[in-house]
C-alpha cells in the first residue's frame, strides 16, 4: 500500500473536477465522497501493518519528498479520512436544501484541507511540512470566508493574517535550521539539533513554538480563534476543530520530540497548555453564542492535550490520542448538530436550545458534552483519566490543578447548555432531522460510546502508537534506512 495516494488523490481531484462536473451537477459531490471513503479503507488497511512504511521522492538535494507512514500517522490518517467521508455524506444530504455557492470549489478546498493535513503527519522533512502547512492555511483561510457575508470576510481576513504571520515565524525557523545543520530531513536533523549552540537552539525552539502555536491555537495567541469560529459556517467549524488544528498538534509535538528528546522547555510548554485551559474555559463562560461557546471549549481541549503531550511518557501519549479522538469525534457531532439548529431556526444564540423539540437532537448534544467532560461511561473519560493519572505520576501538581479547577468551569457552561436543552416551561417547535442526518450522528454517539465502555478494542493499537511516536531511534533508523 502506498501512502502517496492519501495526498495525491485528493489534490489530483481538484485538476479533474471541470471533467466530472460535464457528468451532472452530482457528479463532483459523489466522486469526492467516493474518493474519501476509498482513502478511509486504505487507511483501514494499514492500520495491520507490522513495520512502518517509507516512501522516498529525491528531486534535488536539499529537497524531496519523504513519507512515513508507521502505528501512529495512519492513526491519524485514519481518525481524519474517517470524520471527512462523514461530513462528505452529510453535505450531500444537506446540499438538497442549503447547498454553497459554487459547490465545486468546496470540495476542492475541503479535499486540499484533508490532503494537507494528512501530508503534515506522514511528511518527515521540514520543507515538505511546510508545504503542507501553506497548503492548509489557504484551504482553511478560503473556507473560513466561504459563505461571503460580512462576518466571513472577516474571519477570512483575521485567518489569513494569523496564517502570515505564523508562516513567517515558520521559514525563518527553516532557513536557520538548514543554514545551521545542512538538512531538511528530520532523522538528520535529530541527530545534529542538540549539537546546536544552546543560544541557537533557543531562538529556533521560540520560532518554531510561535509559527505553529498560532495554529496550535496556544495562548496567547489564540486570540484569533473564536472570531473565525463565529464567522466562520457552523459546518466549517467541524472540520477545523476535528482535523484541522489535530493535524498541526501532531507535527508540533512530532518535530518536538525528535529535536527535544530530553524534555527541555517542558515544564514551560505544561504550563502553557494549562493556562491555555483554564482561560478559555474561563472565558466560554460569559458567552451566549453557541459557535464561540465551543470554539472556547475547543481551546480548553486543545490547551489540555497539549501539556498531555508535553508530559513526554509513552502513558501520557497514549492518553493524549486518545482524547484527540474523543474530542475530534464529539465536536464534529456537536457542530453537525448546531448546523441543524441553525438551519431551522436561523440563530445560534444558546437561547435557541429552550425552543427545539427533539429528542435525538438533545441526546446527540448532551452525550457529546458528556463526553467532552470526560465523564464515564464515553470515550473522553479513558483519555482524561489516564492524561490525570500521568500528571500526577509525573508529580506535575500545579498544572494537574489548574486543569481540575478548569474542567470544573467547563461543566458549569456545559450543564448550563443541558439546562436550557431540558427545559420544559418553554415552548418548542419541531426540529425536523432527516435519516442521513440521524445516521451520522449516530455513528458518531456510537463510536464515543462503545471505545468508552470497551476502550480495550483499541488501546493495543494506541499503546504501540504512542511508543513509536517517543522511539526516535527507530524513527531514524526507519527513515535513514530507507534512504540509502
Amino acid at each position: 500500500m502506498s501512502s502517496i495516494y492519501f495526498i495525491a488523490l485528493p489534490l489530483l481531484f481538484g485538476f479533474a473536477v471541470p471533467i466530472l462536473s460535464r457528468f451532472g451537477k452530482n457528479s463532483v459531490a459523489y466522486s469526492s465522497a467516493i474518493m474519501q471513503l476509498a482513502l478511509l479503507y486504505l487507511a483501514y488497511s494499514m492500520i495491520s501493518m507490522p513495520n512502518s512504511v517509507v516512501e522516498v521522492i529525491a528531486i534535488n538535494p536539499p529537497l524531496g519528498i519523504s513519507l512515513v507512514a508507521n502505528k501512529v500517522s495512519v492513526a491519524f490518517v485514519l481518525l481524519f479520512t474517517l470524520l471527512m467521508s462523514l461530513f462528505s455524506i452529510y453535505y450531500l444530504d444537506i446540499r438538497r436544501t442549503k447547498p454553497y455557492k459554487d459547490e465545486n470549489k468546496f470540495f476542492i478546498l475541503i479535499n486540499m484541507l484533508l490532503a494537507s493535513a494528512i501530508g503534515l503527519v506522514l511528511s518527515s522533512d521540514i520543507f515538505n511540512i511546510y508545504v503542507f502547512f501553506e497548503i492548509a492555511g489557504i484551504s482553511a483561510y478560503i473556507l473560513s470566508a466561504y459563505e461571503g457575508s460580512a462576518k466571513a470576510y472577516e474571519a477570512g481576513i483575521k485567518y489569513l493574517i494569523t496564517g502570515m504571520i505564523a508562516s513567517i515565524f515558520l521559514v525563518f525557523a527553516i532557513a536557520l535550521i538548514y543554514i545551521h545543520l545542512g538538512s531538511l530531513n528530520l532523522a538528520v536533523l535529530s541527530e545534529r539539533f542538540m549539537t546546536l549552540p544552546s543560544e541557537m537552539k533557543l531562538l529556533i525552539s521560540m520560532l518554531l513554538f510561535i509559527g505553529f502555536g498560532f495554529k496550535v491555537e496556544i495562548f496567547p495567541l489564540n486570540f484569533w480563534v473564536t472570531d473565525v469560529y463565529e464567522g466562520s459556517s457552523t459546518l466549517v467549524n467541524g472540520l477545523f476543530s476535528s482535523i484541522v488544528v489535530k493535524a498541526y498538534l501532531f507535527v508540533f509535538f512530532h518535530i518536538f520530540y525528535l529535536f527535544i528528546p530530553s524534555g527541555e522547555y517542558g515544564s514551560f510548554l505544561v504550563m502553557v497548555g494549562a493556562i491555555t485551559m483554564i482561560v478559555a474555559e474561563t472565558v466560554a463562560l460569559k458567552q451566549t453564542n453557541l459557535k464561540r461557546i465551543f470554539a472556547y471549549s475547543s481551546l480548553g481541549q486543545i490547551g489540555f492535550i497539549f501539556s498531555t503531550l508535553t508530559l513526554e511518557s509513552s502513558s501520557a501519549v497514549t492518553a493524549a490520542i486518545f482524547i484527540v479522538i474523543a474530542h475530534s469525534i464529539a465536536k464534529l457531532a456537536i457542530f453537525l448538530t448546531i448546523t441543524i439548529i441553525e438551519h431551522s431556526s436561523g440563530s445560534v444564540d444558546i437561547s435557541t436550545l429552550r425552543h427545539i423539540k427533539s429528542p435525538f437532537v438533545v441526546t446527540i448534544f448532551i452525550v457529546a458534552m458528556v463526553s467532552l467532560l470526560g465523564l464515564p461511561p464515553l470515550l473522553g473519560f479513558t483519555g482524561k483519566f489516564l492524561s490525570l493519572k500521568s500528571f500526577a505520576v509525573s508529580a506535575e501538581f500545579l498544572p494537574l490543578t489548574i486543569i481540575i479547577i478548569a474542567s470544573v468551569i467547563e461543566s458549569v457552561y456545559y450543564f448550563k447548555l443541558v439546562g436550557l436543552l431540558l427545559d420544559r416551561e418553554s415552548e418548542r417547535k419541531p426540529l425536523p432531522t432527516s435519516l442521513i442526518q440521524k445516521s451520522i450522528l449516530s455513528l458518531l454517539i456510537l463510536i464515543l460510546v462503545v471505545v468508552g465502555v470497551a476502550p480495550w478494542i483499541i488501546s493495543p493499537y494506541i499503546d504501540q502508537a504512542s511508543h513509536m511516536m517517543l522511539d526516535n531511534s527507530l524513527y531514524i533508523s526507519t527513515l535513514l534506512g530507507a534512504g540509502k
